[in-house]
């Protein structure tokens, strides 16, 4: 199959490259031209082509191509003469139709020289909704309003998380569970109670953002800093990319069912009645609240907490803990988020594995909705929980991790992370965080997988995961085994150069010289030159090929 190319310049900031794009349609045009070519058809006659070159004549026409429609069939007659019996003939009028077809986004990055306009009604507006949650906040723990006012906005913030996280996260966007009718409508009230939009426009977004995580198409793209992904993308005209993929995520199944279409179409009546009178009245009509207590603790409080705590899933998720799922995605695993977001913040593996309903390996303690998912599963109100297999993570782990996942991992691995002053050493601590730091990508025009069907072959077959398995282990092992070896080897030498009185020779070839008068067991050192130039830095293994010491004194010794 012929297929032709047009060189085409992106801009993309640090990775600007002159890419070579293939036209979708050329592969399929070379066929039809050539296949349903009969000999008795007219040469002349556009209209005795087959249906397959009428329909593309007519898509390729509708479209930005540099052809028009009758130099397309023009073209065309010209491919389809009797010059087709010459491979490179047809090669050649081929490929010149292939160059004037149109240009199909075939792949996509961040473009940091791209200038956002600001929203100043969105600063204002979110500006004067975080001052009305201060105020709440001081009210709340200061005691000027009633305690139980306090425990009812704690209770309404955790039910509209599970509005937020197991409904239209979990449940909705991914589809990683099903439930039942009755579950789904407390979800849904759930949700609007969130008060964060309505949820035809959360599942796209967020379906949009796992599919084209972190480039221009991602609406809260983290390569352009923790303020753009936390808020600063709801400040902002989204980017031209944004709105051309959000046209290409597929809704149908949210399309289809009725509740969630009334809720986006009345959804600001029924934000109004569910998310504020309803939550700002309760407190004033069954214990007597202030009114204004009651709006700014139950409402404005709950509202700002709520939202910024979905919003560190964007931001701190995915910029401060590790990667051992992924280290070219920039979602991390934050055991913070994890608590301030009910269990949302293991997002390295979620980004791996979207559609497992845990959103995490082995469904970790501070994981509040996937435990809450499993006692309604125990009741049948729950089924159909769908999880990544055993040896599709074990791969995925060994293949992309950053090593350092507690079971498939490296000691060294483990320990390759980093806190602010360098204290509380925690996975707890929020500027936990890995010393790796992946780079800006660039993905194909159809993304990341969502759901399995979208994946490999080779990454969803057993039989092939099993085997590939065994040998990345092997590897594995292999590796730590030379990194063990070179790490003795070099602390006997680092023993005995401190022992010495004398001034340490320079290399390891003038330490073998003189090893004649001295009790330095020479084997040691000879595997010791050889082990060290063998081992790879890029195999995470401690590399000296030269070992340079400074004079030693009777008191202490530097090198």
């Amino acid at each position: 199959m012929w297929r032709s190319s047009l060189t085409h310049t992106h801009t993309m900031g640090a990775d600007s490259l002159t890419k070579t794009i293939l036209c979708a349609k050329t592969p399929e045009l070379i066929e039809t031209a050539i296949a349903d070519r009969k000999p008795e058809q007219s040469q002349t006659d556009p209209k005795q082509h087959s249906p397959q070159q009428q329909q593309l004549a007519a898509e390729l026409s509708q479209s930005d191509s540099t052809l028009s429609g009758a130099q397309f069939e023009k073209a065309l007659q010209t491919c389809s003469s009797s010059s087709l019996v010459q491979e490179a003939e047809v090669d050649r009028k081929l490929k010149e139709i292939g160059s004037a077809t149109p240009i199909l986004p075939s792949e996509i990055g961040t473009d940091f020289n791209f200038k956002r306009e600001i929203v100043w009604k969105n600063v204002v507006g979110f500006l004067l909704l975080h001052i009305c949650g201060w105020v709440g906040l001081h009210l709340a723990f200061w005691r000027y309003c009633d305690y139980r006012t306090t425990l009812y906005t704690m209770w309404l913030m955790y039910a509209s998380g599970q509005g937020v996280t197991m409904g239209a996260h979990r449940l909705w966007s991914h589809r990683a569970f099903k439930a039942k009718l009755w579950l789904r409508i407390i979800l849904l009230w759930m949700h609007t109670l969130a008060g964060q939009n309505c949820l035809y426009v959360w599942v796209r977004d967020h379906r949009q953002h796992h599919k084209f995580s972190d480039t221009d198409a991602d609406p809260h793209n983290a390569n352009r800093g923790f303020f753009f992904s936390h808020i600063g993308w709801l400040l902002s005209r989204k980017h031209p990319k944004v709105i051309e993929y959000g046209k290409k995520i597929d809704m149908s199944d949210l399309e289809a069912d009725p509740l969630i279409m009334f809720q986006k179409d009345h959804y600001k009546l029924l934000y109004t009645i569910f998310a504020l009178f309803g939550p700002t009245a309760i407190p004033v009509y069954c214990w007597g609240e202030n009114m204004w207590y009651a709006l700014f603790v139950a409402f404005f409080f709950r509202t700002v907490l709520s939202l910024n705590a979905t919003w560190s899933v964007n931001s701190a998720a995915h910029m401060f803990g590790t990667r051992p799922y992924d280290k070219t995605m920039w979602p991390v695993e934050n055991m913070f988020v994890s608590f301030v977001a009910v269990g949302e913040g293991w997002h390295n593996y979620h980004h791996a594995f979207p559609w497992d309903y845990r959103a995490s390996e082995y469904g970790t303690p501070l994981n509040l909705t996937g435990t809450l998912i499993d006692l309604l599963a125990k009741f049948g109100a729950v089924y159909d929980r769908k999880t990544a297999t055993p040896n599709m993570v074990k791969n995925r782990v060994m293949r992309t991790g950053d090593k350092s996942h507690h079971t498939y991992g490296t000691d060294e691995g483990r320990s390759a992370f980093t806190t602010l002053w360098n204290i509380w050493k925690h996975p707890s601590n929020p500027t936990y965080n890995s010393i790796h730091t992946p780079k800006p990508k660039i993905l194909q025009s159809d993304g990341y997988a969502l759901i399995p069907d979208e994946l490999k072959q080779s990454e969803r077959d057993e039989d092939i995961l099993s085997k590939e398995n065994e040998e990345l282990m092997r590897r594995q092992q292999e590796e730590e085994s030379r990194t063990t070896e070179a790490n003795q080897i070099y602390n006997k030498l680092s023993k005995y150069i401190k022992e010495q009185q004398h001034s340490v020779p320079e290399t390891v070839d003038d330490l073998l010289l003189q090893q004649s008068n001295n009790n330095v067991d020479k084997t040691a050192l000879m595997q010791g030159k050889a082990a060290l130039n063998v081992v790879d830095c890029n195999d995470n293994a401690l590399v000296k090929r030269k070992v340079i010491a400074a004079p030693v004194s009777s008191a202490s010794s530097n090198h």
